[in-house]
Parts: structure tokens; sequence; C-alpha cells
């Protein structure tokens, strides 16, 4: 089972950018036996220099474009922003976000002589609980515009994040997986598509680690589960917070993540051999050395490969 990684979740974020630390980062991930790269995209394929990005690409990576970093960029200042907005006005701004992020395709594509972007993951944002609105239908007509656009071979993934939850602020606070799963069946357009869990964000929506293994069963009994990521959750941990979205590793690294080789081996079991997996670690605390955030995927590997 090859291993899809998050790349940009690992990265350093110290200022001012050592180039040096993340080509070491690129260079050791090479080394790994991936499938492939989760890389972000912010309006760019990479926060400092495309061009230098693409230059660290192995030929034989496939990879997986998550939305997700633009996506929360804007919400901070556009609270009506989003794929499933009830304000037509902020449901065209996300499209238009969207259309960009396949331009971005195509250059990446172009630049590997190859269709080597396996999907896109997207999310039915905005952020529920705050005065914005959204809806199913909104989010599947959103769906329905975007599976009529060529994405040079990438399939469209709805990345599940923690919905909304009455009386609780929320960390994504997007749709339901019911309601995404719906607008998944309402769209329609040649362009294929289904639904990502990420363990982590489950765990965090529901206050569980069996949360992620009832996301997965609503999907897979959908017929739309497409892939699963390993990114872990604590209750409390001093740099991971209390339920915060900040990508914990396995337990085999920081005893308090609910992520553990067993619930690993639930997840995996529940989703069925499913098209994507990967993981999503973010390495805390931000002063640790890139051999010190290599050796953290290598210990998530061990735990996924155990």
């Amino acid at each position: 089972m090859k291993i899809f990684v998050s790349s940009y979740a690992l990265a350093s974020p110290a200022e001012p950018w050592d180039r040096a630390a993340e080509g070491a980062l690129f260079d050791g991930l090479a080394g790994l036996g991936l499938a492939g790269l989760e890389l972000p995209f912010t309006g760019r394929l990479h926060s400092r220099d495309d061009a230098w990005l693409m230059a660290q690409l192995r030929p034989d990576w496939r990879f997986l474009l998550t939305l997700m970093p633009g996506t929360m960029n804007r919400l901070k200042e556009d609270p009506n922003f989003g794929l499933a907005s009830a304000d037509a006005d902020g449901r065209r701004r996300a499209l238009d976000f969207a259309e960009t992020a396949r331009r971005a395709i195509e250059r990446l594509n172009a630049h590997l002589g190859r269709k080597a972007v396996a999907a896109v993951e997207l999310h039915s944002a905005p952020r529920l609980g705050g005065g914005a609105r959204s809806s199913l239908e909104a989010f599947a007509a959103s769906l329905t515009e975007l599976r009529g656009k060529d994405w040079g071979g990438a399939e469209l993934l709805v990345e599940h994040c923690d919905a909304a939850v009455a009386g609780r602020a929320p960390e994504k606070g997007f749709l339901r997986i019911e309601d995404e799963c719906a607008a998944i069946k309402l769209s329609s357009g040649a362009a294929p598509a289904r639904v990502l869990i990420n363990w982590g964000r489950s765990a965090i929506e529901t206050r569980s680690a069996d949360g992620p293994l009832a996301h997965l069963r609503r999907a897979r009994q959908a017929g739309l589960l497409a892939g699963l990521f390993f990114s872990g959750a604590t209750a409390a941990d001093p740099d991971y917070g209390e339920w915060r979205d900040r990508h914990a590793p396995f337990s085999t690294s920081r005893a308090s993540s609910l992520m553990n080789p067993d619930a690993a081996k639930a997840a995996l079991a529940e989703s069925s051999a499913p098209s994507y997996v990967g993981m999503k670690i973010q390495p805390l605390p931000s002063t640790l050395t890139t051999p010190e955030r290599l050796a953290m995927i290598r210990a998530g590997l061990d735990a996924l490969a155990a």
C-alpha cells in the first residue's frame, strides 16, 4: 500500500523561508516510496515559489491538490465564501477560486508532461454558526458546474471536515457527511466526484475515535468513498490542543493522540481498499528540525504498515 503524504503540513512554518531545509525535506520524502504528495492551493501551488516547488517533484509521483488552505484564508475575510454558500456572490467567488486551481493543474501537468494530478480536494464551506448559511442544494449546483469542466483526468473529492455542532465552536463547521453525500448524488457531469474522509476531522466532529469509522461507513454505503487520510486529534495536548485541527501524528510519536495503530487498522478495514490513502501530519513544536520531521513521517508509515 503506497501512501500520499501532505507536504505542506510537514514543512516548517519558520520565517524567513529556509529554502535549503525545505529542499532537504523533499529529498527525504523522495526516499520513502510514497505514492505522491498532497499539495496545497492558496491561489498558487507554493506559498513562496511555484517554480521552485515544481523542481522538487519526482517524475513518478502523483498528486492530490487540496483547496483547504485557500478556502480557510478566504473565509477569514469573506464569511459567505464557499461552494455550499447560500449567498450567490459568495458561491461564485468560491467557483472562481476553484477555476484558478483547475488552471494550476494544467500548468503542473504541462510541466511534468503527463496527467499527474489524480484528484482535487473540495470543501463544503462556508463555516456555519457565525451567520453564514449553506445548503446541500447550493453545493450540488457548484459540483455540477465543476464536474462539467476538464480537470485533466483528476477526479473531484469532497473532503469531509467537522460539521457544525450546536453549542460548540467548530474548527471548520461545514456540511454534515450525509448532506455532502446527497449533494454529490444530486450533481452531474463528466468529472467523477466522491468523498475523502480525514480521520482527525471526523474525530474532532464526534469527539471520538469511533467517529471516523461512522463517516467511512456512511460514505461507503453511499457508494462514494474514495479515500482516507490519517490526521490525528487530541482531547488535550500542550502543542496539538483540545480537539483542534492541528494534524497530530500517530500515538507512536505523541502519546495523547487518539490515532493509534489499532484505530488505523479499524479505519482501513472499514474503508475496504480505498483509492487513496494518505497521511497529513504537522510536526510540533515548530522548532523541530527537518530530520525530526521526517522521523515523524517514518513513524507514521511504520504504524500504517503494522
